[in-house]
């Protein structure tokens, strides 16, 4: 535990002097891009992390269920060095999205989610932190819509996917998926598509009941 400590004490150094200087050779978030150090997070437990994102202004973070994995406890870090403690209070396996609520969370301008479908070949961003860099921006290109992957037997799990030629690393499970005119979050980076290095995201509006349910069951709790 003290080594994992550690690590997010230094990675969280880094951090304020990367919000500082940027790093446009990395695509690391700079100025310019201060409201998202307060809106994603790196999301940590004993078994891994990952990333999330700020969807209600009482503290909740949206990430994949496979992030949090079977831990209730989960330790979040913003790019400015803040670091929160937190509980997981919905997962959707399916889906793999996770709800977890900051304890103690002074409140903040969440991320806003689009409600304007995604297009075939629509440019997007993807925010997140990786082993290398804190906190990382890549570029990317919606290539197919309506895409399917995993399957429960001959039956697909879920055929809503997005893909898009966005590079993921390790740590950007979880990540927003945003859109760069407007800012807006249209899907949630669960992984890489198989045989590939195209990125897969879920679509916000093809599980907006489902978070919106959760936003509306636990936005006022603290």
């Amino acid at each position: 535990m003290k080594d994992a400590m550690m690590r997010l004490a230094v990675k969280g150094i880094v951090s304020v002097m990367i919000l500082i200087m940027g790093n446009t050779a990395t695509g690391t978030l700079g100025p310019k891009d201060e409201t998202l150090t307060r809106q994603v997070f790196m999301v940590a437990n004993e078994e891994g992390s990952g990333s999330g994102f700020l969807i209600g202004e009482s503290g909740l973070v949206l990430t994949n269920q496979h992030v949090v994995g079977t831990h209730a406890d989960q330790e979040l870090t913003t790019l400015g060095g803040e670091f929160f403690t937190g509980e997981v209070l919905e997962v959707n396996r399916l889906l793999d999205l996770a709800l977890v609520q900051i304890h103690d969370y002074p409140g903040g301008e969440p991320l806003k989610l689009s409600g304007q479908r995604a297009e075939r070949m629509e440019p997007v961003l993807s925010v997140s932190w990786t082993e290398e860099h804190p906190f990382v921006i890549r570029e990317g290109v919606i290539q197919q819509l309506h895409a399917t992957a995993g399957f429960d037997g001959n039956d697909a799990v879920f055929n809503e996917f997005m893909i898009a030629n966005t590079d993921l690393d390790p740590g950007m499970s979880g990540s927003p998926v945003i859109r760069p005119e407007t800012g807006e979050v249209i899907g949630i980076n669960v992984g890489v598509h198989p045989w590939s290095t195209l990125s897969l995201s879920v679509p916000v509006l093809a599980v907006e009941r489902v978070i919106t349910g959760w936003i509306n069951e636990h936005g006022k709790e603290k």
